[in-house]
């Protein structure tokens, strides 16, 4: 590194010498160099005062060096923090890598006031294996406190999803020096706070993870149940997906191995961790392709999903079988970044495809990657500042993610819904007159059939049939015909009353029920309809055609024999009885009502 008095010899021959362009790059180089070199020297950090410092991160208070020779001891480590090859923290949050090396950390408590004061110091992630800390006053050693998640939950110093423990710092500085191992990540955010500040946190933080698992636990538990009763595989697997997440995050938190700890073996809550998020991704990426129905539009990218799938989960396997945590690591994280990628990948293809809910799909998709990205940078310590807000990115934005994919899955349960009642409406309609067909009309009548009989009601019905239809269809043609047929059918329409159900019975024929009505008061009302067919004006190419119809009546009769044995018969045979009439009205000469005496 230049000396001083070097560097100003050379500024005064370049002004001197007016070469400033050389002067400027040699300048740069020489800053360059000096930031190098400056941040391999040793940085004291600064000490946390209190009870100034209510709570916070330590990670820029923090001196650490990692230890790559063998365990160390207190002493071999008090020694090296003496030397000039220590890092300094620059963020809230120290991360550096996965299957690295134990870490050594060391920052100053001091306590200004000349009370005791009682604070909490947590390691939020709860996936460190091993953590040693030691509390030095004075030169001495005053508590020694080890934790981590190898550790039994009854053992460790505070019954917490973190490693954590409360302290009385005395007056005067406390020297605080911490041991970290772990075969996972290496993320270190480190939280220092007042006893009451860290009961206040804890409670906003219960009610945070509430809301958000709240949300997704009740959309994933409805989704399932909608599954069951209608066997739509993406309610299925996108209620297994959010399920999935809730645990995984349950998992990474710390709160799921409040329950299941240690019991396992040292590394069982690493391996529980990645194994989560890969059935979270699997499940997810199914959904997406179900959802999506990928394989009709993009089968290359379909393939590449569902080899993914599979390939990676067996890969981990492997690597459980044979204990290697770091490689099942690996792929459990290369599985969640393709996760990511995949989404949307999926969302775009659907939207090139011109597919229904894509922009939403991919608005979801993106929102999630982006919270996911922050939360993965705070903690990993880059560019985004480490707190409650962005260590909790994930879940707002799994949780903003699962809302509008919820809307999604319930606008197509609705869109299938109208489909379903459309299809049914056209199975029971006649597509010409649009009236019932037959089997419409068998559908609305059987109810109120049965209504009819138990309270004894009259009833009664009248079959129509148009009069010398198939001249119309052999003189005119076949599309006249159809014309004359809607048109009978809106006059029938318009001629019935409320309760009245009407219906084309096949071809030229029509039939119409009439509840609550006598033998004699659906002769009236059969009149009234033939009336209203004979008034049809219709013109034709070879002048005005005059249409006319013959009604059949059937009922029960009114007066002492309004109770007929028709109510121990059936539709059927009322049915029956009206087309005997019917035929008698044709024999008489067509456009007329006739009964079966």
């Amino acid at each position: 590194m230049p000396k001083p008095s070097d560097l100003t010899y050379k500024i005064n021959i370049a002004l001197s010498s007016k070469k400033l362009p050389s002067l400027l790059i040699e300048l740069l180089l020489v800053f360059t160099v000096c930031l190098s070199v400056l941040s391999s020297f040793t940085v004291s950090a600064d000490s946390i005062d209190i009870p100034e410092f209510t709570q916070g991160s330590l990670g820029k208070h923090t001196q650490y060096f990692r230890e790559v020779d063998g365990k160390m001891s207190l002493e071999s480590a008090l020694t090296a923090f003496q030397s000039d090859s220590l890092f300094h923290g620059s963020t809230n949050s120290i991360s550096l890598g996965i299957d690295v090396a134990p870490v050594w950390m060391r920052f100053t408590i001091n306590n200004r006031s000349t009370q005791t004061l009682n604070y909490r110091l947590s390691v939020e992630t709860p996936w460190i294996d091993y953590i040693d800390t030691w509390l030095i006053q004075d030169g001495e050693m005053v508590r020694h406190i080890i934790g981590g998640d190898a550790y039994p939950f009854e053992s460790r110093p505070m019954q917490y999803r973190f490693y954590a423990f409360e302290h009385e710092f005395l007056a005067g500085k406390t020297e605080v020096i911490m041991r970290v191992e772990t075969k996972g990540p290496m993320a270190l955010p480190v939280q220092f706070s007042s006893v009451e500040q860290a009961i206040h946190r804890d409670i906003a933080s219960g009610y945070q993870y509430g809301a958000l698992y709240g949300i997704m636990l009740a959309l994933a538990l409805y989704n399932l149940v909608l599954f069951g009763f209608i066997r739509q595989r993406e309610y299925g697997l996108y209620g297994l997906y959010l399920l999935g997440f809730v645990l995984n995050s349950l998992s990474y938190t710390g709160q799921l191995h409040t329950i299941i700890t240690y019991d396992f073996g040292a590394y069982f809550q690493d391996w529980l961790d990645i194994f989560l998020m890969i059935t979270y991704s699997v499940a997810g990426l199914h959904f997406a392709r179900a959802l999506l129905h990928t394989k009709d539009y993009a089968p290359k990218l379909d393939r590449f999903v569902l080899r993914t799938t599979l390939y990676i989960p067996l890969g981990m396997l492997v690597g459980f079988v044979f204990n290697h945590l770091f490689f099942s690591m690996i792929l459990a994280f290369v599985l969640n970044t393709c996760f990511v990628m995949l989404f949307i990948a999926m969302g775009v293809k659907a939207l090139q495809a011109q597919k229904p809910f894509a922009v939403i799909f991919i608005l979801s998709s993106v929102t999630a990657a982006v919270c996911i990205t922050i939360s993965t940078l705070a903690v990993a310590g880059v560019l985004v500042p480490y707190n409650d807000y962005t260590f909790k990115a994930i879940e707002v934005g799994m949780a903003f993610e699962a809302i509008l994919l919820a809307s999604i899955l319930a606008r197509q349960f609705r869109m299938a819904q109208i489909d379903k009642l459309i299809a049914e409406k056209y199975a029971c309609t006649d597509p010409l007159t649009e009236l019932n067909n037959r089997r419409g009309f068998k559908e609305f009548t059987e109810s109120k059939w049965q209504e009819i009989v138990e309270a004894q009601h009259n009833v009664s019905i009248a079959l129509i049939d148009i009069d010398y239809f198939k001249q119309v269809n052999d003189t005119h043609g076949h599309n006249i015909g159809d014309e004359v047929l809607k048109l009978v059918a809106k006059a029938i329409a318009d001629s019935c009353r409320d309760g009245d159900i009407a219906a084309r019975w096949g071809g030229e024929e029509f039939i119409v029920l009439l509840p609550n009505t006598s033998r004699d008061g659906a002769i009236m009302q059969a009149e009234h309809i033939r009336e209203a067919i004979e008034s049809i004006s219709f013109d034709t190419l070879n002048g005005e055609l005059t249409l006319t119809a013959s009604i059949g009546v059937a009922g029960t009769v009114a007066g002492k024999f309004e109770l007929s044995s028709i109510h121990q018969g059936t539709l059927e045979a009322l049915i029956k009885n009206a087309d005997r009439a019917l035929y008698i009205a044709k024999q008489d000469g067509k456009n007329q009502v006739r009964i079966v005496s």
